[in-house]
């Protein structure tokens, strides 16, 4: 009856811990489900928690099923539509392998490999180093810059298909745009440029032969009442002197307007880049014009980064300095200060302020001072070449401002112009990339 009696109490005992063990594993079990189901369920549709957990699971796995064929419904609708669009696209991941391409992006990109069910890098598939280090700078531009709007997010390039770049290889201008995508991803538009660079350098050769045929007869004006200046009577000479002047400021508005169509051109920019010490650039532009600083008492400093090397090219980048510094003293007042101060703008960017405690520009004004011929408020407007001991071919032409854009937007850079907020005077923002 012992033996009995022990048997029956470890057989209740085991089935009490068995019991146990199935109440709390049912417990576990459900405690998850419901972990599961709240991350299924959306918040506006909780009105089955009447339900058992498996019929609530069930429920959900049905919609989530239709919320997936709808979902790649819309993919495909998307991907039909970038399909037939006019323009080329990839997608990428955050590794750089292409997720996706349309027609257009395969032919411009001459990729000839693609499967779309196989994810490959962009380089393997497109031979294309300036594109692959756009990507990259775009991707590491920080939150701040984003927020500043200081991301290059275009790139005009010429692309080598094979990445043959011998004089008789096959080539053809484009242009990207990238779009940063959640996770690291990166959406990829391509269009063709060798239309406009066709037509631009159709246009450049036919304002290069006007300008030639404008400027010879300028010439032989300007000569001309250059001769007759020392043989007219006194009376006459302010009018030879006026004709010998405004003969001048036609050539060299001819020169500037044939500049700026080169510049404006993208297979024609031809920067000659090299390393360049940019705070003594400056330093060596500053004093060719201190003379003229001078005569005001113009005083200048320069402030941030003590040495910066940049991929530039030097006398494009001496005629940008040239311009502004040409403005600044031009618009200051007697004694008055011209700054730079230059700094880090993120990993991979240099922004450089310049700026003087001048007049300044008005609000009119701001939107349309980097436009051709554009003159402004009339305490802006410059002085007469007569008065003016600068360089002529950085006077008078009105065209300053546009080949200064010009140049920062061929060093792949951006500038923007405002009134500084301490001083009240010209404020020039120029960002160009640190490579």
């Amino acid at each position: 009856m012992l033996f009995l009696a022990i048997f029956i109490s470890t057989v209740a005992g085991l089935l009490v811990g068995a019991g146990s063990c199935y109440v709390w594993r049912e417990s576990v079990i459900k405690r998850q489900l419901q972990q599961v189901l709240a991350v299924m369920e959306s918040a506006v549709d909780r009105e089955d928690i009447s339900l058992p957990i498996v019929s609530q699971l069930r429920r959900r796995a049905i919609i989530s099923q239709k919320q997936q064929a709808q979902l790649q419904q819309q993919l495909f609708a998307w991907q039909s539509l970038l399909q037939e669009a006019p323009i080329g696209y990839l997608q990428l991941d955050a590794d750089n392998q292409v997720l996706w391409c349309n027609q257009i992006a395969r032919h411009l990109l001459q990729i000839n490999k693609w499967d779309a069910g196989k994810t490959r890098l962009l380089l393997e598939l497109v031979r294309s180093y300036e594109l692959d280090r756009f990507i990259d700078r775009v991707r590491s531009q920080s939150d701040s810059e984003k927020a500043a709007n200081q991301v290059a997010t275009e790139l005009i390039w010429q692309f080598h298909f094979g990445y043959q770049e011998a004089a008789d290889s096959q080539s053809i201008w484009l242009k990207a745009n990238a779009i940063p995508l959640a996770d690291g991803g990166m959406a990829i538009f391509v269009e063709s440029q060798q239309e406009r660079v066709d037509t631009a350098t159709a246009q450049e050769r036919w304002l290069g032969d006007l300008a030639h045929e404008i400027r010879t007869p300028l010439t032989s004006i300007y000569l001309l009442a250059e001769t007759l200046q020392g043989k007219v009577t006194p009376d006459l000479t302010r009018w030879a002197d006026r004709i010998l002047k405004e003969t001048n400021r036609s050539i060299d508005l001819v020169q500037h307007f044939s500049e700026l169509s080169r510049l404006e051109t993208p297979g024609t920019q031809n920067l000659r880049l090299g390393s360049v010490d940019l705070i003594r650039l400056i330093d060596d532009v500053w004093h060719t014009l201190a003379p003229i600083a001078a005569q005001k008492q113009i005083e200048f400093s320069c402030t941030g980064l003590p040495q910066l090397v940049l991929e530039l090219d030097s006398a494009r980048f001496t005629q940008v300095l040239i311009n502004l510094f040409d403005n600044s003293i031009r618009y200051c007042p007697d004694r008055g200060h011209i700054l730079i101060d230059i700094q880090h703008s993120g990993s991979s960017r240099v922004e450089i302020d310049f700026f003087d405690d001048g007049s300044g520009f008005t609000q009119t004004d701001l939107p349309y001072i980097f436009d051709r011929l554009y003159r402004g408020d009339v305490s802006r407007q410059r002085i007469p070449a007569s008065n003016s001991n600068l360089n002529p071919q950085t006077t008078g032409s009105g065209l300053g401002l546009a080949i200064v854009r010009q140049i920062i937007l061929a060093h792949q850079g951006s500038i923007v112009a405002n009134n500084h907020p301490m001083t009240g005077g010209a404020w020039f923002k120029i960002i160009l990339p640190n490579n």
